[in-house]
């Protein structure tokens, strides 16, 4: 009798089933020495074994057991079940028991997808900071700029400004002056006539 064919997951498909971000599925992976299969590309493909084991560690971790003590529990060699997923020729996965090219083609764009989604993912986070980095930077070149024209602008009314004063306060002058003399003026003739009217 043929065993079951399991489904595959890839990590990030897995860790959306486990409700995990896919980081701590390879910590796991990492810390209790976890056999997961890979494709022929070197990427991770999860069965539902994988995913009962990974509920396992779940449970126990919510029940306060440490990962040491839970590497206990496990079997000593959690190798892969005979179902699981290995790599195949010319860069599709198979399966015990899938037959068809029509089912490998299509298992293999879904991997593929995943697999591109997967990275789109990850690398979104580095380029939206590259792309806020440029942004900021160029923001603040266009505010320092502005602000030099800002400055020279006022700078330049601010000349003019006290070129205009300094002329208002020269013409003030000569109109004070002006008067003074007017007035010199005016006392010099009083004082003829009256130096007449005296003769």
């Amino acid at each position: 009798m043929k065993e079951p064919v399991q489904l595959c997951y890839t990590i990030s498909e897995a860790a959306k089933l486990m409700n995990v971000e896919p980081h701590v599925l390879r910590y796991w992976e990492d810390e209790l020495n976890l056999n997961i299969s890979r494709n022929s590309m070197g990427h991770r493909i999860y069965t539902d074994d994988d995913l009962k084991t990974f509920k396992s560690i779940q449970h126990l971790k919510a029940n306060h057991i440490s990962l040491k003590d839970i590497r206990d529990q496990l079997p000593a060699s959690e190798a892969p079940s005979p179902s699981a997923v290995y790599p195949a020729e010319k860069g599709t996965v198979k399966t015990p028991g899938s037959s068809g090219t029509g089912d490998k083609m299509t298992q293999f764009k879904s991997i593929l997808t995943n697999i591109i989604k997967d990275a789109m993912r990850e690398n979104s986070k580095e380029m939206s900071d590259n792309i806020s980095s440029r942004v900021s930077d160029n923001v603040r070149k266009e505010i320092d700029f502005l602000i030099r024209q800002q400055e020279e602008a006022d700078e330049i009314r601010f000349r003019q400004l006290d070129e205009t004063i300094r002329t208002f306060q020269k013409a003030r002058q000569e109109a004070a002056i002006a008067k003074v003399s007017e007035n010199k003026g005016k006392k010099k003739k009083f004082f003829i006539k009256r130096k007449e009217k005296a003769k």
